[in-house]
């Protein structure tokens, strides 16, 4: 592992609840060798997380004769040079998502893997919530209706609001890419692929409400020092209209700055002869209406989550409405991952660096869509 942060925490329990909930006891992983920035993180990730090697130089981790799957879970800006070095090596990867910073980047880290044959994953784990794994077969079984008609999604928090909130990685263009259309929006956008199709072309607006975020106070600052200030060049809030490739249309919206917003990843689809509605603040269940009631009966149903849905089998209590979330989506995920392994599917496993790759073409085009305040294509290649 790269990485020793709260993902990488959200990880390694994923990866160790695979044979318990899925039965894969054959690949229980064992944990190597893991990497941070500097001797101290190492080994207080190694000590926390339960790897037998620490290393304060990637580079130990891509080349190591002893790991088979190498998991990137740095900043944006981290995620290359390992995984092309990882790829390089043969191993198997899974990078965090945005896959890249920029979409050339991206596009390389997937046409390496795909060239050297290893399993790839881009980490958009809400793709693996029961629910909406449920909502893909909905729509393709033709539940909603031959056409979908409109796709509407949100992701919103709101921890970016505050203004003492100290300038990190995330504020930095360079480093990340984009802000909360990065952030948050990466995994909306996805969604959009993922249940809907390709997109089209994009009509985006974006706005940075705090231009100026305090520098996090070091050892080497003096107290009698007014602390630094970082330039803040990335959105704290993003919208967009979607065309798809199949004509149907499409709204997101991604923000860091929605005051009372948790964690709310939201999202409706609306089809010729139906709809279905999904809150990740509610994710043990999904809204569905069908028109195929009698008039005084017609409006949304809510249906539970439970063993007879996607990945029912795993729940730890059997029963509809109870005990699936955040990190089950991790665990689903990873279980992808491992099968993948397993079957050696090689490209076959999704969310593949393909998907990582267009998403990060669709930021872009959102982000060029707001500089020139036209509708801008995205790249079919």
């Amino acid at each position: 592992m790269i990485g020793g942060g709260q993902i990488a925490r959200a990880h390694v329990l994923g990866y160790c609840s695979l044979p318990l909930l899925h039965g894969l006891d054959s690949l229980k992983p064992n944990f190597s060798i893991i990497a941070e920035i500097n001797t101290n993180l190492a080994k207080q990730a190694a000590k926390r997380l339960g790897f037998e090697k620490w290393s304060d130089n990637w580079k130990s981790v891509t080349r190591s004769g002893n790991v088979d799957l190498v998991d990137v879970v740095t900043p944006t800006h981290l995620h290359y040079e390992p995984v092309i070095d990882a790829v390089d090596h043969e191993k198997h990867v899974i990078c965090e998502k945005p896959l890249a910073t920029d979409s050339k980047k991206a596009r390389e880290m997937y046409e390496a893997a795909k060239k050297a044959g290893i399993v790839h994953m881009t980490g958009f784990n809400y793709r693996r919530l029961a629910a909406v794994t449920f909502a893909k077969k909905l729509i393709e079984a033709g539940k909603l209706g031959k056409k979908i008609y409109q796709f509407r999604a949100s992701f919103q928090e709101d921890w970016g609001a505050n203004p003492k909130m100290y300038y990190t990685w995330r504020y930095d263009a360079v480093k990340a890419g984009a802000g909360a259309l990065a952030d948050l929006g990466s995994h909306v956008i996805d969604l959009a692929r993922y249940l809907i199709g390709e997109i089209k072309m994009v009509c985006g607006a974006q706005g940075t409400f705090i231009k100026e975020r305090l520098l996090a106070p070091n050892k080497e600052q003096s107290n009698l020092k007014p602390p630094g200030k970082g330039k803040v060049d990335v959105d704290d809030s993003t919208m967009a209209l979607l065309r798809f490739e199949n004509e149907t249309l499409g709204r997101i919206e991604a923000s860091w700055s929605a005051q009372g917003r948790k964690v709310s990843l939201e999202f409706e689809v609306n089809g010729s002869d139906g709809s279905i509605y999904y809150n990740l603040e509610r994710p043990n269940e999904i809204k569905i209406f069908t028109n195929d009631g009698s008039v005084d009966q017609q409006g949304f149903r809510t249906v539970l989550i439970g063993p007879y849905h996607p990945y029912g089998s795993s729940m730890v209590f059997p029963a509809p409405g109870v005990g699936l979330g955040f990190e089950e989506s991790i665990i689903n995920e990873l279980y992808e991952l491992v099968r993948g392994i397993e079957q050696e599917k090689g490209s076959g496993v999704t969310p593949s660096f393909y998907d990582g790759w267009k998403v990060n073409q669709v930021i872009e085009a959102i982000q060029n869509s707001n500089l020139e305040q036209r509708w801008v294509n995205v790249p079919a290649q």
